[in-house]
């Protein structure tokens, strides 16, 4: 509701781990959480934008937690580009 980026949980990390050829590309798609606000069904006209980081892979024994908050790191510093 605040727009804030929470934990990540653990379903993108078993899939890296189930996948290491596939690329995951952090993503932040920039005030959404006012152009469909929580429980909305219509979307409000208002402006966002969408930006994609550089692909991250799950490193070689990177344990889960140290992963998500690499990955969760990559999104937010989407906000600075």
């Amino acid at each position: 509701m605040t727009g804030e980026i929470g934990a990540f949980k653990s379903g993108l990390y078993h899939l890296a781990k189930r996948r290491p050829d596939v690329e995951f590309v952090p993503v932040l798609i920039d005030n959404l959480n006012r152009i469909l606000p929580k429980g909305e069904f219509l979307a409000v006209p208002l402006l966002a934008s969408v930006s994609f980081g550089a692909p991250l892979h799950l490193n070689a024994d990177e344990p889960k937690q140290t992963f998500l908050e690499r990955a969760r790191a990559a999104v937010m510093n989407l906000r600075h580009v």
